[in-house]
């Protein structure tokens, strides 16, 4: 016979305090994360129906038994924790590129300064800036409460308010997004009051004067956060432009130079150690002029190696070669 709504009320009222406990740190999780009800419901495959009524303390409408839902979600959280990132991609090539940022990454970092350095697309900011990040978190994490962190935000279009690009920060960090700006300001701030931290904002182009003049504070007050800016050219006319505007931001603000690109000697390098170096004069010559991009927004028009492309092209070599030798294979 089925139960009624009573006897299934009953019968989960045993488990209230583990299913009080669960709910507790479900709302804490999705808080931090940004992901919507639905969106984890569906990770632990559960309708989002389902979840809601949990949440609400309403699941006696669905079942009398909350035990197996309870263990999906605690089971996820552990197996996806909030934490900083620590593992970085694929190879990093000590190019001047990486020099360059690796050298404004820690001066930023080590000397709590607000820099930005700016280059053209393609020339290896958000890789860089990624590896760097993981790269120290990997290195700091043991040191658990005290250790220096590195964040990467990315900057899209659609941020043009001060409480989106605060809610993109905190859920690069793991901090709870709700509310407005300064509320998830003052989180951040105690959040890491007793950590070095450095905030790398890519594609900070878009970024207009209200996210700008928001973010200043993570760097004006306590714990005074590092800040790295990085973005096209564009982000060197927005200082320049609106100098008058931006004078709290030009007076902190150290000025990096402009990433260069890859070379022609540091793509035959990179061409020889991902292919090989039996690869011929005329393969990587072709590949470096098939990688040039035109930047016709620094002064006169400039033609530059655009990362992006030379490894794209590097990738479509790799894979027609792997299918030669399948094919080879499969024929003797």
């Amino acid at each position: 016979m089925a139960l009624s709504m009573k006897d299934r009320e009953l019968l989960l009222a045993t488990s209230l305090p583990a299913a009080n406990a669960v709910r507790e740190q479900l709302n804490e999780y999705l808080a931090r994360t940004g992901l919507a009800y639905s969106d984890f419901a569906r990770r632990i495959n559960y309708s989002s129906v389902t979840l809601r009524f949990f949440i609400k303390g309403r699941y006696a409408n669905i079942a009398s038994n909350d035990a197996p839902l309870r263990k999906a979600i605690t089971e996820f959280i552990a197996a996806h924790p909030i934490e900083p990132v620590t593992q970085a991609g694929d190879k990093l090539y000590e190019t001047e590129n990486v020099q360059l940022l690796r050298q404004y990454f820690y001066e930023a970092l080590d000397d709590c300064r607000m820099i930005y350095v700016h280059g053209a697309p393609g020339s290896q900011k958000t890789f860089v800036l990624e590896h760097l990040t993981a790269e120290l978190n990997c290195a700091e994490v043991s040191k658990n409460g005290h250790g220096r962190r590195a964040y990467y935000v990315y900057c899209p279009q659609s941020v043009k308010t001060s409480q989106k690009i605060m809610r993109e920060i905190a859920e690069a960090c793991g901090v709870d997004t709700t509310g407005d700006a300064q509320r998830i300001l003052k989180r951040l701030r105690f959040e890491f009051r007793t950590r070095k931290v450095i905030f790398i904002l890519d594609e900070a182009q878009h970024l207009n004067y209200e996210c700008l003049e928001t973010i200043r504070g993570l760097f004006d007050r306590m714990p005074h956060c590092a800040i790295l800016l990085a973005g096209s050219h564009q982000l060197e006319t927005t200082f320049m432009r609106d100098a008058a505007r931006l004078e709290q931001w030009n007076s902190r603000l150290h000025f990096g130079k402009a990433l260069p690109g890859i070379s022609d000697d540091e793509a035959d390098t990179i061409i020889r150690q991902e292919l090989g170096e039996k690869v011929t004069s005329p393969i990587v010559r072709k590949l470096i002029t098939e990688s040039k991009a035109l930047d016709v927004r620094r002064s006169g028009e400039h033609n530059y190696i655009s990362a992006r492309r030379l490894f794209w092209s590097i990738r479509d070599i790799k894979r027609a070669i792997e299918k030669r030798q399948a094919k080879k294979e499969a024929s003797a």
